[in-house]
């Protein structure tokens, strides 16, 4: 008993000694290549397959924020919370019917949203600790809140989605000079399903002590088909952002 109360003290005095407190906050541009849907999709009930990308338009700059908390215990267990808000708006160009959730839209004013917003628990272990690199990897907890919705005056069809996805999570970070540093990171899985990615490929370079500038390339991919809908979008998005550290680690 003694020495498992020494184990638990001695980590607990570890963890407050040796620590860091990330905040990152993040925006830019998001370019929508594709995102096709339809709904219902079941075998004998079928809605019209279309796609938001095609068959309506994005505006021609859209917009994201998106948050990050990442506690760092001992340099080797990350614990990191993230909110990632996505929304899009497509407005019709073209004469078309489409039979989506129960209601039948036709002409070229329908409007459509996509909105598909996601909160992460994340764990990762630093398996490589070396002074120039540094690989995490673990588990994600996604929690989604997806909704498709087509509007044509006061006539609105949605298809709204709230659930929890496990995804792998890993990190990569690659240190050639002392203020630079080259990170390839993100969360992802396939499953019989659907699949699931977030990835972040840039680079973070230290303009004070303890904030950092972020700039890099994310893509956003996946979907499912299930009976209830098919979905399958592709997002890029130039990414900018600041990152503050909070150093607890005492010299």
């Amino acid at each position: 008993m003694t020495k498992y109360l020494f184990f638990f003290m001695s980590f607990c005095v570890a963890t407050t000694t040796q620590a860091q407190l990330r905040i990152a906050v993040e925006s830019g541009l998001v370019f929508n290549q594709y995102n096709d849907v339809r709904t219902p999709n079941g075998d004998n009930d079928k809605g019209t397959l279309y796609s938001l990308t095609n068959d309506f338009k994005a505006p021609d700059f859209n917009s994201f924020i998106r948050a990050e908390l990442t506690y760092t215990i001992i340099d080797r267990h990350a614990i990191q919370l993230t909110a990632a808000p996505l929304q899009v708006n497509y407005s019709s160009f073209k004469d078309q019917t489409i039979d989506f959730a129960g209601k039948v839209f036709s002409g070229d004013d329908i409007d459509g949203r996509y909105e598909f917003n996601t909160y992460r628990l994340s764990y990762r272990y630093n398996i490589v600790r070396k002074p120039k690199i540094r690989f995490g990897l673990g588990a994600s907890l996604l929690m989604r809140d997806a909704r498709i919705a087509l509007t044509q005056g006061n006539v609105t069809a949605d298809d709204t989605d709230l659930g929890f996805v496990p995804l792998i999570s890993f990190e990569l970070k690659y240190m050639p000079i002392e203020k630079l540093a080259f990170l390839l990171k993100g969360d992802a899985l396939v499953g019989p399903q659907g699949r699931a990615e977030d990835v972040f490929l840039g680079a973070t370079y230290k303009i004070l002590d303890p904030l950092e500038i972020k700039l890099g390339y994310r893509i956003i991919e996946g979907g499912a088909s299930v009976d209830q809908v098919y979905n399958f979008a592709l997002f890029h998005i130039v990414d900018i952002g600041l990152v503050y550290t909070f150093d607890f680690t005492k010299k």
